[in-house]
């Protein structure tokens, strides 16, 4: 058998050929874990979608669940509102009110001073007459007892007619 130049470039061919297959098939088979672990990952990945879209779906439910109570308690809480609306509107009227008629009573103090100084005057000696009567008339009653301190300490004062001028003033 001759060896002949186009023989010896067709075993190089054959050769290089066989060592492109064989790292070709090694390739191929890193290529065929690869893709392997990545389909196991996806599949996980589908599984663990299922249950987010699960999760998801049933958070979904009750946030509209949660949205249609809230909507009915703030229908409810509507006509409350609008009762303190009102109520504040009424309490604004009687706080105006109440100024109005304070500041009046106010103007009328100041325009009748004296009538009312003398009205207190006269309230104080109808007092002092008063308790003069009912202690006159209350130890004519009464058989009489032991005075205790507190009863010594505190005589009444006595009114004279004398104390009261024309003038409708209480002199001293």
């Amino acid at each position: 058998m001759e060896i002949t130049l186009g023989g010896i470039a067709g075993l190089v061919a054959a050769l290089a050929f066989v060592v492109l297959v064989f790292f070709l098939a090694r390739v191929l088979s890193n290529v065929n874990r690869t893709l392997g672990s990545v389909a196991n990952t996806t599949e996980n990945l589908e599984r663990q979608l299922d249950g987010i879209t699960m999760e998801v779906t049933a958070l979904l439910h009750k946030t509209n669940r949660l949205v249609d109570n809230v909507e009915e308690k703030t229908e409810l809480l509507a006509p409350v509102a609008h009762a303190l609306d009102e109520l504040g509107t009424s309490l604004n009227e009687v706080t105006e009110s109440v100024r109005t008629v304070s500041s009046s009573v106010h103007v009328a103090a100041d325009e009748n001073k004296e009538q009312i100084a003398q009205a207190v005057r006269w309230g104080s000696v109808a007092v002092e007459l008063f308790k003069k009567n009912k202690t006159e008339t209350s130890s004519d009653e009464r058989p009489s007892r032991r005075r205790g301190r507190r009863d010594r300490k505190q005589e009444p004062t006595t009114v004279s007619p004398g104390l009261i001028a024309t003038d409708d003033t209480i002199k001293s």
